[in-house]
């Protein structure tokens, strides 16, 4: 490297290619975790923002069919329509955002890898859920159980996806909301029809706004602790 008179450098200089000294190293390398951090948990608190939403308005509207009768009732041709709606718009969301959440990452296949899968598999579980309760339809299930099945499928696999996305990103509020979305999958048919709908529309819905919520200040505090090291 040469200097602005045209000559080398000094051994010495501080304007040589010298490596960083071990502080430095470590320093680039807490900075570096930050940003990877910062970037694959960035769409968690939208995901979940997403899923409340869907869990208030699906399940509520659900429940609007009978549960306030005889002063009001929502039509089944349009509180349906309204659940599998708010489903497909929010697993599509969590498929797209999780895809973006893995580009931009130099040299971190795995991770980008990791979060195109992740983001994926919600759009293919949920409609798995979907053509397995029809093939159970097909084969004889009644409307009635199949008003539990439904809801209480969704909800399980949610919870198991908020599990594995605790471990994957190391997030233990992510395992906590996973572990009680599938208490509350097991729960709910206990309070029988409607019930059971409003139980998870609100449940499940305020678990997830609380998570968002929750993921939006941790995700502020990471990218502080960035912005500092990096001022640092």
């Amino acid at each position: 490297m040469t200097n602005n008179s045209g000559r080398p450098d000094a051994p010495g200089s501080p304007d040589s290619d010298a490596p960083l000294d071990p502080a430095a190293m470590y320093a680039l390398l807490q900075n570096q975790q930050r940003s990877v951090e910062t970037q694959m948990g960035a769409f968690v608190p939208y995901i979940t923002l997403a899923w409340g939403l869907t869990w208030l308005i699906g399940f509520g509207s659900l429940w609007l069919i009978d549960g306030l009768q005889p002063a009001f009732s929502l039509p089944l041709g349009v509180a349906v329509p309204i659940f599998i709606a708010t489903v497909l718009i929010s697993g599509g969301f969590s498929a797209w955002l999780g895809i973006r959440s893995g580009r931009g990452m130099r040299g971190n296949t795995a991770s980008a890898f990791t979060g195109t899968v992740y983001g994926v598999t919600w759009s293919i579980g949920a409609t798995a859920l979907a053509v397995f309760g029809g093939a159970l339809r097909y084969q004889g299930m009644s409307a009635e159980l199949a008003n539990f099945y439904y809801p209480s499928a969704y909800v399980l696999f949610a919870g198991i996806m908020y599990v594995i996305a605790g471990a994957i990103w190391h997030a233990v509020p992510s395992v906590v909301a996973g572990c009680w979305l599938v208490l509350i999958a097991v729960v709910a048919p206990f309070f029988g029809y409607p019930g059971h709908y409003l139980f998870l529309a609100l449940a499940g819905g305020i678990a997830f706004l609380a998570l968002s919520a929750f993921g939006a200040v941790q995700q502020r505090r990471v990218r502080e602790a960035a912005n500092g090291g990096h001022r640092g």
